[in-house]
């Protein structure tokens, strides 16, 4: 990639680019949603030809690199990036109207972030800034820097949202307008840019369209699959359980054609390197940086397989992890699932499963997960999808009111379901149990489907009616339909 000299001034534009139907009857209905989309520019301060690489058209070749590179691929857009000229100082300005959904007020404006992919010199070389303008002030506000970037190290999935002690409001003009850009410090080298764009976030106040969420009443029945493309539709489960890749929209729309509700799988804790969209992962969310990544601390037990097939737990403080996992709820919306199931959001609970002495070996603490996961379902619930909280059972009390339903490993093994009746069956949603009678440790648990409670009774819980909690017992940890030893309805 040609070094890009000059030293930049510049803006910054917008990112990215059957049986017992009954029961499932109740929805809910959310009149204010929150409501996110990202745009791109609507225009520049200047037209001028700004790019220093050659390439003519000056803004018109980042527009239209920001819709052809897509934000979040880990990889730069080589010979389609755009360098700024020294002399550039314009803006790039966004507009509400430009919004498809209906356009908010600059009122409900509660969040503004910059999405941008690019590469440029470290700071003791060339320091440079991001800012927005504050109209109610008429001043720029810097909301990011280059400050440990990395020296010409290709940045992909970028966020830069305004800080939370800025109020987003202040921000929009009158007339729905929001305007950006990116100035140079010292230094003569210039940043490459292949893809910037805005996203804006705001709260519909009960004026949008009203969204209509699936409900998942306690007593439901569910069939849990994440092995197959393809199962019979006459399971006797009223939900059926699927992996988000692994399942075409075809496929989803003949099982609620057939009646069912459809919850899809994917990992919102974990990089899987075998996944249609592994390479929208930054490396430093998954390995650290100098680190050996095939033997890297962050590897989920013992998952890696030779020729591939490797787990790394997350860092799922990283703004770009919500850029990707944002886009698979989209994906999830796209395809006619009703809901989703987040896997792995318990990631700073197992600094005990792995060779490191902090949480996950990322540092995460309790509270960062809280934050992470009621993102999770403000987000799956913006695009009218039910969510289900995954495991995770000592923040059960904390999260039960931002989730739909529940999906649990093992509670009866480890005496844990109790956990889950205040915040879930006692306020009819449902709970959906797995158990194994060999798990993935290899232990062996001699399940019956006895009456009583008791540690190898898996249709018997304390403290539950019968039917509150609906079991599904698999004769090992493999978890697709033809799998099972026995049910619980």
């Amino acid at each position: 990639m040609s070094k890009w000299s000059a030293c930049l001034s510049l803006l910054l534009s917008a990112c990215l680019s059957s049986e017992g139907e009954s029961a499932l009857a109740p929805v809910d209905q959310q009149q204010a949603l929150p409501a996110s989309e990202v745009i791109d520019f609507a225009s520049a301060s200047t037209l001028a030809n700004t790019d220093a690489s050659g390439k003519s058209g000056g803004m018109t070749v980042l527009k239209t690199n920001s819709s052809n590179c897509t934000v979040g691929a880990y990889a730069d857009c080589y010979a389609q990036y755009i360098e700024f000229s020294p002399s550039y100082t314009g803006y790039l300005s966004f507009n509400l109207s430009s919004l498809t959904q209906a356009a908010p007020t600059p009122a409900q404006v509660t969040q503004l972030s910059l999405l941008t992919k690019y590469q440029g010199p470290g700071v003791a070389t060339s320091y440079y800034q991001w800012q927005l303008y504050r109209f109610s002030t008429s001043s720029w506000v810097s909301i990011a820097n280059s400050q440990g970037r990395g020296d010409w190290v290709w940045t992909p999935a970028l966020t830069l949202t305004l800080p939370t002690t800025e109020v987003a409001s202040n921000f929009v003009s009158s007339t729905g307008e929001i305007r950006a850009r990116l100035i140079k410090g010292a230094g003569t080298d210039a940043a490459q840019l292949d893809s910037l764009r805005l996203q804006v976030s705001w709260d519909t106040g009960g004026e949008g369209p009203a969204c209509t969420l699936p409900a998942f009443p306690k007593g439901t029945t569910w069939m849990w699959d994440l092995e197959h493309a393809s199962i019979p539709t006459n399971l006797n489960a009223q939900v059926y359980v699927v992996d988000l890749f692994n399942t075409t929209p075809a496929k989803i729309q003949e099982y609620k054609a057939a009646g069912k509700k459809v919850v899809c799988y994917f990992s919102a804790g974990s990089y899987e390197d075998w996944r249609d969209d592994a390479n929208q992962f930054p490396q430093d969310t998954y390995c650290t940086p100098g680190e050996d990544c095939a033997q890297s601390v962050h590897i989920m037990g013992d998952w890696c397989t030779s020729g591939g097939g490797c787990e790394w737990w997350l860092d799922h403080r990283k703004p770009a992890v919500r850029t990707v996992m944002a886009t698979r709820m989209q994906l999830a919306k796209d395809k006619g699932c009703d809901a989703v199931e987040p896997d792995n959001i318990d990631g700073y609970s197992h600094d005990d499963e792995i060779s490191c002495t902090d949480q996950a070996c990322w540092g995460l603490t309790a509270a960062n997960q809280l934050d992470y996961n009621r993102w999770l379902a403000t987000t799956a619930h913006s695009l009218c999808l039910g969510i289900a909280l995954k495991n995770d059972v000592d923040q059960v009390p904390a999260l039960a009111d931002s989730f739909d339903f529940a999906i649990n490993e093992e509670c009866q093994k480890y005496n844990e379901c109790g956990a889950y009746k205040t915040g879930f069956t006692d306020k009819n949603k449902a709970v959906f149990n797995a158990e194994y009678r060999v798990d993935s440790g290899g232990d062996t648990t001699a399940w019956t489907t006895c009456t009583g409670t008791g540690a190898t009774c898996a249709c018997g819980e304390s403290g539950f009616a019968q039917g509150d909690l609906r079991t599904l017992v698999f004769r090992t940890a493999s978890v697709r339909y033809d799998n099972l030893q026995f049910t619980c309805w």
